[in-house]
């Protein structure tokens, strides 16, 4: 079959297992679901000799690397709301962010220290934040600019050096000092970043930055969760293989690495002969999975047109509970079932692959 979901898994299961377990080099990717999920998908890539990627791979990857390179500082969401005085939203992504999960909708602070708190956007593009406390200042730098300039410039006043003249167009020095001063007379600033606005060069500058500040204040950064439980299905891969995504389980062991295990390069370089996609979180099926035979595990109104096999599974947190990372507390939290309807989970749809493949001896 191919694009038409089935809601009765059963029949599907079997030209499920039938694909992958006649694959050589199967892939499994996508991986938005929850902790059960992503736990199944790695079961069964042992079982397959799959590797297994995630569709937020760039944004991971870009934070590792920081990481790795020269350190980051970093703090929670729960931190961030009750002890900062100043609020720095760096890329359009960091605003979408805020808004959507309403982290500084109100004034927060369980500390009678803390002062009022400002909200500064850099190099939002005009985006501005709908969900802060009534009252909250919000100022701007470099709407028109790159991050990586804002943040550079920032950079240079923080540390009184000289800067260039800037184009007609952009800011005035004046502009430019005025926030660098905010941000070194905050008494505990937090830098939120959507690693999907910036590469790793752009990351390390905002890490450069905030260290600099901390040489006269406090200052630290928030990292926007990455997207379809990412962040998630990293820390269940790296609990249960050792080692972050994407992972290879072909050889008999895990085996990370970044460009071998890349799912798209895999697929768009023909070293895939299968592809097994979960979005029950999302995302929708990619364009460049046309190219190899596909089961798609998909939730309702998802797209999915060039998949052989396509089986509806539910959504953890709306039709069925599950475990997902909560950005808020950061840490794993249960969900129950918002809107409870008898559709499969991809943990449970996987295990009927997983017999079915045992019952066939592909």
């Amino acid at each position: 079959m191919s694009g038409h979901p089935e809601t009765g898994a059963d029949p599907a299961i079997g030209r499920a297992a039938a694909l992958l377990g006649g694959a050589r080099r199967p892939v499994i990717a996508g991986l938005g679901c929850d902790v059960d999920g992503v736990r199944a998908a790695l079961r069964l890539a042992a079982a397959l000799g799959a590797s297994v990627d995630h569709a937020a791979r760039a944004h991971g990857r870009s934070e590792l690397r920081v990481l790795a390179d020269s350190g980051v500082m970093t703090t929670t969401v729960a931190e961030a709301r009750h002890r900062s005085d100043l609020i720095v939203l760096a890329g359009p992504g960091a605003v979408a962010w805020a808004d959507h999960a309403k982290a500084f909708a109100d004034a927060g602070g369980l500390y009678s220290w803390r002062g009022e708190r400002g909200v500064l956007c850099l190099a939002t593009g005009g985006a501005r934040p709908a969900h802060v406390a009534t009252g909250t200042p919000v100022a701007a730098l470099g709407d028109g600019m790159s991050l990586h300039r804002v943040l550079s410039l920032l950079r240079a006043r923080v540390g009184q050096k000289p800067v260039a003249p800037l184009p007609g167009n952009g800011p005035a020095l004046a502009a430019i000092d005025a926030v660098a001063l905010q941000m070194k007379s905050a008494a505990f600033g937090v830098m939120i970043v959507d690693a999907n606005d910036a590469d790793h060069v752009t990351l390390d500058a905002l890490q450069a930055l905030v260290k600099d500040l901390n040489k006269e204040t406090r200052f630290t950064t928030l990292g926007v969760p990455a997207h379809h439980h990412g962040r998630g299905a990293h820390l269940v891969s790296a609990w249960t293989t050792g080692g972050h995504l994407p992972v290879g389980l072909g050889r008999g062991y895990p085996e990370q690495d970044d460009w071998v295990h890349d799912a798209e390069r895999r697929v768009t370089a023909g070293e895939a002969d299968a592809l097994l996609w979960i979005g029950a979180l999302g995302p929708d099926l990619p364009a460049w999975a046309a190219g190899v035979p596909t089961v798609a595990l998909i939730h309702h109104g998802a797209t999915a047109n060039t998949a052989d096999v396509v089986i509806e599974v539910g959504v953890p947190g709306v039709t069925h509970g599950g475990v997902l990372m909560d950005a808020v507390r950061d840490g794993f939290a249960a969900v129950d079932a918002k809107a409870p309807q008898p559709l499969p989970s991809v943990a449970a749809v996987i295990a009927g692959i997983e017999a079915a493949l045992i019952g066939g001896n592909p």
